[in-house]
């Protein structure tokens, strides 16, 4: 009999819950099964911290410098991973290596390092094609396709620095193309 006492208390109490009624309270609930958000399908960027976010995005934009789509959506692969990856570092220095969280950071970091690193390979790939492609010959460069394998790449890239070791006089590059060639 008292458990039918407290299954009717219980609905009682639950008709007059009715969860968070504020933006607040409604955001806040909204987080409630979040634990690190590593696996997120969107970013996450406290709003604390939304001012580090922005001064590393910028770093990483004046150094990279992603030109046309398909080099911007690998540009936000490539901070999306680095703000990631630093998040796991800081979840890292907080929990002890023996506690069973430590081996699933482990594994975040592993995966989210290999997307940072394909990201950065294909985006030195694409700007390193983009500037052996504009500093081609104009009737070679109609027939030189512009979507070219890596191992393309690759060749011309090392073909062009024999080219340079073999002439005495330095070739002009613009500030641009150093920061893609020394990166």
């Amino acid at each position: 009999m008292s458990t039918e006492l407290k299954m009717q208390a219980n609905r009682a109490n639950a008709q007059s819950s009715t969860g968070p009624r504020t933006s607040q309270g409604k955001a806040r609930s909204a987080q409630n099964a979040c634990k690190h958000g590593l696996t997120a399908q969107q970013l996450m960027v406290k709003p604390e911290e939304r001012e580090q976010f922005e001064e590393l995005l910028a770093h990483y934009r004046s150094e990279i410098d992603p030109r046309g789509s398909i080099q911007q959506t690998l540009f936000d692969e490539l901070v999306a991973a680095a703000w990631n990856l630093r998040r796991v570092r800081i979840l890292q220095s907080q929990i002890d290596m023996l506690d069973p969280q430590s081996d699933r950071l482990a594994r975040h970091h592993t995966r989210i390092e290999r997307t940072f690193h394909r990201a950065l390979k294909e985006l030195k790939a694409l700007q390193t094609e983009a500037t052996l492609h504009a500093l081609l010959p104009h009737p070679v460069r109609h027939r030189t396709p512009f979507l070219a394998a890596s191992s393309l790449i690759a060749k011309r890239s090392q073909q062009s620095q024999r080219e340079r070791l073999q002439k005495p006089s330095t070739p002009q590059f613009t500030s641009t193309t150093m920061s893609v060639m020394s990166s």
